[in-house]
C-alpha cells in the first residue's frame, strides 16, 4: 500500500509548486561543462555537495547554471531509470501507457544527463502564458480580453480577463481534482484525449472560490483555459503553436508539448521512494495536463529558453516586462516573482507523476539555474537548491 504522502499526492493530483553520488557529466558544446577530480573549481564541487545532499540516493537529477545565456555548469546525477523490477505505487489514475513502453525504452541502470527529458510539470505554465503574450503582441488577442470571447459557453467567463487567468486571481476551481472530475476525464478518454469541453461544462457547474481579481489562488483551470484560448485564437493546438513559435526557431529539440518524441532514449521515469524502497510512479496523462503542465523536456533546452527570456528578441522589451510583473501576491504570468538577499528571484516548479522540477532566474545577475529530478520525493529539497546552487556560483562573475 502507498504511503499516506503518495496516496495524498495523487489524490490531489495538483501541480503546485507542489541524491547520490555523481553518476555522469552532460558535455556542453562551447561552455565550461563540469569537470571532476582535483581540478574540479571550488562551486563545483559546491555544487556537488548541493546535489549529494537531496535524498533519496540515487535519484536522477540534472543541474545547469548558466550565465549571460552561456551555460557554464551541465551535469546529470544519479539514475534516469532504475531498472527492472519495477514495483508502482498508488492508484493509476490516468490510465496511460507508460513512457518505457510508449517509447520502447531499453531498460537498465540508465545515468541522468544533460539531455535527459523530464515530465517538467507546472514549468509548462510559462510557456503556455508566453504563447498568449505572444499573440497580445501580435494584435491577434488582448490580455485584457474577457476569456468569454473567446469560450462564450462558459457562463462566467464574461468576468474573467487573460491577465487574470495567467496571474492565478480568477477563483476557478482546480480541475486537476478526482473524483470530482472523474466523468469530465473519462469523457476526454473517449475523445481520443483531445476535446475538454466536458472539463468546460463541468467547470461552469461550479462555482467561483471568490471574485475574480480580488485574490491569488493558484488552479491549473486558469492554464488549461489558456490553452484552449490559444488553440481557438491561433488555429492549431497549443503543442504546435509552441513548436512553431518557439521551440523550433530556438532549437530546442527536446522539448514537446505531451510525451517525448517517438525515437527519444535518454528519457527519464518518475518513482516514489517509500518506506520499502523506491517505487515506480505511474505515468499522468499529458494531454489531460495541456497548458497546466504537459510539456516534457531537457534542462539544455530549458536553458535555451531561459537566455531568450533575459533579453528583447523573441519578445518585445515591454512584454517581458508584463511576463515578470504579479498584479497580486507574487504570481505573475507563470512564474513566481520574489527576492533573495534584496534581489529579484524569478522561478516556477513542478511535481507531477514521479518528477519534480525547478527553473529559476536571477535577473539582476543574468544567471538561471535549473534543477530537474525524477522522484518527487525530492521535494521540497530540489526547490530549495536552486537559490544554493545560485550562492555556489554568483561571486565568481
Amino acid at each position: 500500500m502507498e504511503s499516506t504522502a503518495t496516496r495524498r499526492t495523487l489524490l490531489k493530483a495538483s501541480l503546485a509548486g507542489a541524491g547520490g553520488a555523481v553518476m555522469s557529466a552532460g558535455a556542453v558544446p562551447g561552455a565550461r561543462a563540469a569537470s571532476s577530480g582535483r581540478h574540479r573549481p571550488d562551486w563545483h564541487r559546491r555544487i556537488d555537495e548541493i546535489v549529494a545532499a537531496i535524498e533519496p540516493e540515487g535519484a536522477g537529477i540534472t543541474v545547469a547554471v548558466s550565465k549571460k545565456g552561456r551555460t557554464v555548469f551541465a551535469k546529470g546525477y544519479g539514475l534516469r531509470d532504475r531498472g527492472l523490477p519495477d514495483r508502482f505505487t498508488g492508484e493509476d489514475f490516468f490510465r496511460v501507457e507508460q513512457l518505457d513502453e510508449v517509447l520502447d525504452l531499453r531498460r537498465g541502470r540508465r545515468r541522468a544527463t544533460f539531455d535527459t527529458v523530464y515530465n517538467l510539470g507546472s514549468i509548462s505554465k510559462g510557456f503556455t502564458a508566453a504563447a498568449v503574450l505572444l499573440l497580445h503582441e501580435r494584435r491577434r488577442l488582448s490580455v485584457h480580453d474577457r476569456l468569454g470571447t473567446f469560450l462564450p459557453g462558459y457562463r462566467r467567463a464574461a468576468d474573467v480577463t487573460l491577465l487574470q487567468l495567467m496571474h492565478q486571481v480568477t477563483g476557478i476551481p482546480d480541475y486537476n481534482q478526482f473524483p470530482l472530475f472523474q466523468s469530465a476525464y473519462d469523457a476526454f478518454v473517449a475523445s481520443g484525449e483531445t476535446d475538454h469541453s466536458a472539463v468546460v461544462t463541468k467547470l461552469e457547474s461550479l462555482p467561483l472560490q471568490f471574485e475574480p481579481g480580488s485574490k491569488y489562488a493558484y488552479s491549473n483551470s486558469n492554464f488549461l483555459l489558456l490553452a484552449l484560448v490559444v488553440q481557438k485564437v491561433a488555429g492549431m493546438p497549443l503543442g504546435r503553436f509552441l513548436h512553431r513559435h518557439f521551440f523550433g526557431p530556438l532549437r530546442m529539440r527536446d522539448t514537446t508539448q505531451g510525451y517525448p518524441a517517438r525515437g527519444s532514449r535518454d528519457v527519464a521515469l518518475g518513482y516514489y521512494a517509500e518506506t520499502d524502497g523506491v517505487h515506480r510512479a505511474y505515468q499522468w496523462s499529458l494531454p489531460w495536463m495541456a497548458g497546466a503542465g504537459g510539456l516534457t523536456g531537457s534542462a539544455r533546452d530549458l536553458a535555451v529558453w531561459n537566455a531568450a527570456l533575459s533579453r528583447p528578441g523573441l519578445f518585445r522589451r515591454e512584454t517581458l516586462r508584463m511576463m515578470f510583473t504579479p498584479e497580486l501576491d507574487n504570481y505573475a504570468c507563470g512564474w513566481v516573482v520574489q527576492k533573495h538577499d534584496g534581489k529579484p528571484y524569478v522561478w516556477h516548479n513542478g511535481g507531477m507523476g514521479g518528477f519534480r522540477t525547478m527553473n529559476a532566474l536571477f535577473p539582476d545577475q543574468d544567471i538561471s539555474v535549473i534543477l530537474l529530478s525524477n522522484d518527487q520525493t525530492t521535494y521540497p529539497a530540489i526547490d530549495r537548491s536552486a537559490p544554493k546552487v545560485f550562492d555556489a556560483v554568483r561571486e565568481i562573475w
